[in-house]
């Protein structure tokens, strides 16, 4: 990747004036002016002179240019979209015109033969494969790209008959190779293909390709590892890559002899092949080409076994295999859970967890051959956090869950991600919850899955969970916050008013009926329609939630013991001037299961359900009783009340905030917020109600209520009213800080309430807090080994933010080379905590060096460069003068362009801001995250309006409640 680095030092000199960065562009410096006449005529003249001086310099000047300091900089010509032309790579018209494969041939088996050179960067093979034909045909069409494909052939089977080729042609822009048959072949018949292809090992991240880690003795090794989903084992071989396309696979793998083989499948044998030798691995099960994974490496392994008798093999580099006891524990204790939760077996022999260096998400699910980013399978007892310990368990609980969801029942089309990732994602707490029930897990569903996807789905460039999708960027585009967390979320309500029992049937029923097949989601409603004891019409209910955008707020108003309860489309900014792309077929109306509380004298509550059926409700409750909507958390809604009982909830928080729990604390403190920002309350209620956070000494409460005021924050930060804002917030946390102090005890969420308000205190600038924070980083800096692991990222945090270079260049050898993933990930993350505007733009610039950082970790850098206040702009700027390098990188990956878009542009709050923004993705290609701009712009007009809504308000409420 160093080959083709540019300099990226885009502003000369190592201070950078921030004013500049604002400073406006000559069309709105041009609108500005205001002159006499005889100006005017003066400028007009000027500006005939100088016109013609450009054109004469442009008609002699090359297509680039370069600045002051000597970089080139790319020339953009807006283009209009291509029309499609069909043209193959030889000039001829393509025959098939559509991106999907023709229905005519199904694949039955592949035998695949692979030999990569890891020191030529390349790989070879051959691939073999046995189809079943549906239809008469004449011709193939199967998926290839950047493979070079020869000696191809078509045979009938069981015969052997050599079937003429009379063209091969292959359509790049829809990754497609033809085979035209001189004769047809009928349906019925099976056919044998075969192909010679070879590829390049990328460094991309995706397909077959080459990763690199450095071990103990500073030494680089290499890897070659997969990574194919959604639509990347074409690159890898010649194939059927459509999820619907299930086959079984045969796999022989040449290797070094100091090199292991990985399938998905156990080895059969070895055997020596010219000094090298070749790995032949039992045939898969039948799945999905994108399941299909291999790796070649020197790692070493530990296993063990489940109950069942699957062997459960965790692998790593060997300087770090002792960081792998804990993943290979937690699998081997979920899968066991698994197997009873789903009353399936699962149905491999052996189940690999890979560690690898070099990994754009978090894992992959390939069906037993899960591969990892470091950071979500090692855990060091000493230098690791319980955090990153949770972390563990919740991804490898994770991926578990997809060998049944989404392996075993696989979507018919991407459309249907949410069935693999939704499941999963709320199946994960399953998983975790039977490991360590202290962690609480069904309470860290608000903070963790639910908040987010409100927050997500209430913007009018969000998506319904199930969208319709065609090509490889609008797929990676489904990898977001709907799919995962809005899809956990609904299935979790789901869960509550079916029933645990209905709904646990209802899903064993589902995986039983579609094994080793492919399923739509009105599959998995019919399943839990006929496990439903209460006859409930499930589709017709959940489609109200997968087929339209967005949620509801219910609104609840009274009249004595009257309670109307009415549903209307929530929008956190419902002014917002983005086009829709998708309209509801219900007119945003919802099957609302509404639970709500009733206050008893006691205090205790009475839980209550009545249905929203697409409409209002009422319900009758003594008028002295304080009603709660959303009792539990469990629904996928927001909840307004009139003035008067907001009132009430506040003043029941400051007398006794315990007769709520901890999360409908929680999730007051979250509505409220979320409504004042969309405009149907007054930010003075969500404001009074934090008075009573002096005496929360729960977690869930304080994490929602820091989430608002940060926002807040990041509004203001660059206007007096910050000050006593800060203020303010400190004086909430005094009594829990003093309470915590820097004790090395309490439960787990106790711990990390105590990590949050130091954060929050170091970042805010509390003298006694940073004081501490930074005496513990000095000691550390003498003795790495002297700091505590649930709070060492808060030190290294401060350290940065109070130190110089002298701190910071410290921390980056620390990084380069600590050997624990999880404190390599915090000491990157303090490195994008300077105050210093030239290192944070040394820091960017290393993240173009693979050296230094990973690529993988390229989007992680840009994201907490820009979370800081002095690092906003350089992170922006770094983004848009490197664009075509990140797309070209991260353009088959999910989830990484879409950060980058998100991350670098969210912190806007002015025209000028959203102007550039959306004119920089006019000019240029935004692939997969091509949503994600929609999400920016948006975001971006949220922030103004919030500002223009709310600034001077809270500006006052603050003068007056501050000391």
């Amino acid at each position: 990747m160093a080959d083709d680095i540019e300099d990226v030092s885009f502003l000369p000199g190592d201070t950078l004036n921030r004013k500049s960065l604002y400073e406006p562009s000559l069309p709105q410096r041009c609108r500005q002016l205001i002159c006499t006449k005889g100006k005017a005529t003066a400028i007009i003249v000027g500006m005939g002179i100088f016109i013609l001086l450009v054109a004469l310099i442009a008609a002699f000047a090359r297509s680039g240019s370069r600045t002051c300091d000597g970089q080139t900089t790319e020339s953009v010509t807006p283009t209009a979209a291509p029309v499609e032309d069909y043209i193959a790579t030889n000039g001829e018209k393509f025959p098939w015109r559509n991106i999907r494969l023709p229905p005519s041939i199904s694949p039955l088996e592949y035998d695949i033969y692979l030999h990569p050179n890891l020191t030529q960067r390349k790989f070879s093979g051959d691939v073999k494969i046995k189809c079943q034909v549906l239809e008469k045909t004449d011709f193939v069409v199967l998926h290839s790209r950047d493979l070079v494909v020869t000696q191809v052939s078509v045979k009938t089977l069981p015969d052997n008959d050599e079937k003429k080729i009379t063209n091969q042609l292959e359509y790049t822009k829809n990754e497609q190779i033809y085979l035209k048959l001189e004769s047809s072949v009928s349906s019925g018949d099976k056919i044998h293909i075969k192909m010679h292809f070879e590829g390049k090992l990328n460094k991309k991240l995706s397909g077959f390709y080459l990763g690199t880690y450095t071990d103990s003795h500073q030494v680089i090794r290499y890897l070659a590892s997969t990574q194919f989903e959604p639509t990347a084992a074409r690159q890898a071989f010649p194939c059927f890559d459509e999820p619907a396309m299930k086959a079984n696979f045969s796999m022989s793998i040449v290797r070094d002899k100091d090199y292991k083989a990985l399938f998905n499948m156990p080895l059969i044998s070895s055997t020596p092949t010219n000094g090298l030798m070749r790995d032949k691995f039992q045939q898969s099960v039948k799945m999905s080409t994108y399941l299909v994974a291999f790796i070649v490496c020197d790692f070493d392994s530990i296993t063990n076994k489940t109950k069942a008798g699957t062997n459960v093999t965790v692998w790593a580099p060997k300087d770090q295999i002792s960081q792998a006891h804990y993943a290979l524990q937690v699998a081997v204790n979920v899968l066991d859970c698994y197997n009873k939760l789903f009353d399936i077996p699962y149905p491999l022999p052996k189940q690999d967890l890979v560690a690898i260096p070099d990994f754009s998400s978090g894992a992959m699910e390939n069906w037993g051959l899960i591969t990892y980013r470091m950071t979500a399978v090692l855990y060091d007892p000493v230098h690791s956090s319980t955090r990153d310990k949770e972390w563990v368990a919740i991804v490898v609980a994770h991926e578990l869950a997809h060998q049944w969801f989404g392996n075993l029942v696989t979507m018919k089309w991407w459309d249907d991600l949410w069935l693999n990732e939704g499941f999963a994602t709320f199946v994960e707490y399953l998983g975790t919850e039977s490991l360590n029930e202290t962690w609480k897990m069904e309470q860290q569903f608000f903070e963790l899955t639910l908040s987010p996807a409100l927050t997500y789905d209430s913007v009018k460039s969000s998506h319904p969970i199930a969208t319709p999708v065609h090509n490889p960027d609008q797929i990676n585009d489904l990898f977001d916050s709907i799919s995962y967390f809005k899809g956990a979320s609904v299935i979790r309500m789901l869960k509550t008013f079916l029933g645990e029992a209905d709904f646990n049937k209802g899903i064993s029923s589902y995986l039983r009926k579609y094994s080793y097949s492919n399923a739509v989601t009105a599959d998995l409603w019919q399943s839990l329609s006929e496990s439903s004891s209460q006859k409930i019409d499930v589709k017709a209910v959940m489609d109200t939630w997968t087929l339209q955008m967005g949620y509801p707020v219910i609104s609840i108003s009274r009249q004595g013991s009257r309670v109307t309860l009415s549903q209307s489309r929530y929008l956190s900014f419902p002014h917002s001037v983005i086009k829709e792309e998708f309209q509801s077929p219900y007119g945003y109306k919802w099957y609302v299961p509404f639970v709500y509380g009733e206050m008893e004298e006691g205090g205790n509550f009475i839980e209550n359900k009545v249905w929203l059926n697409m409409t209002q409700a009422v319900v009758n409750v003594d008028s002295n009783k304080l009603v709660i909507g959303n009792y539990g958390n469990t629904g996928y809604y927001r909840v307004n009340y009139d003035l008067s009982t907001w009132q009430k909830i506040t003043q029941h928080l400051m007398k006794n905030h315990k007769v709520f729990s901890d999360g409908d604390r929680a999730g007051f403190i979250s509505d409220a917020f979320e409504l004042s920002r969309s405009g149907l309350l007054n930010i003075t209620i969500p404001l009074e109600m934090t008075k009573y956070l002096e005496n929360e000494e729960d977690f869930l409460p304080w994490s929602s209520a820091i989430s608002a005021l940060t926002y807040i924050k990041q509004r203001i930060y660059d206007r007096d009213v910050v000050t006593i804002f800060k203020k303010y917030v400190l004086k909430l946390m005094k009594k829990q800080m003093t309470r915590l102090g820097w004790k090395k005890e309490g439960d787990y969420l106790t711990r990390r309430l105590q990590s949050l308000l130091i954060s929050v205190a170091v970042s805010y600038g509390d003298v006694n807090t940073v004081k501490e924070a930074t005496d513990r980083f000095n000691q550390w800096m003498q003795n790495t080994d002297n700091i505590d692991p649930e709070l060492q990222g808060r030190i290294f945090d401060a350290g940065i933010m109070y130190g110089s270079e002298k701190e910071w260049t410290f921390v980056k050898s620390q990084y380069l080379t600590v050997l624990v993933p999880s404190k390599r990930s915090q000491l990157m993350k303090a490195l994008a905590k300077s105050r210093d505007d030239s290192l944070l733009s040394r820091y960017l610039q290393y993240a173009l060096d693979n050296k230094i950082i990973k690529q993988q970790d390229i989007s992680t850098v840009i994201k907490f460069v820009s979370g800081n206040v002095d690092g906003r702009l350089l992170a922006w700027r770094f983004v848009q003068r490197n664009w075509s390098k990140l797309r070209k990188w991260f353009g088959d990956v999910s989830f990484t362009l879409t950060d980058i878009i998100k991350d670098s542009t969210s912190e806007f709050s002015t025209p000028f801001d959203l102007e550039e923004v959306q004119q920089f993705f006019k000019e240029h290609d935004a692939g997969p995250g091509t949503r994600a701009v929609q999400i920016a712009s948006e975001n971006i007009q949220m922030n103004i309006q919030w500002l223009e809504q709310n600034g001077q308000t809270v500006q006052h409420w603050l003068q007056r409640n501050s000391e």
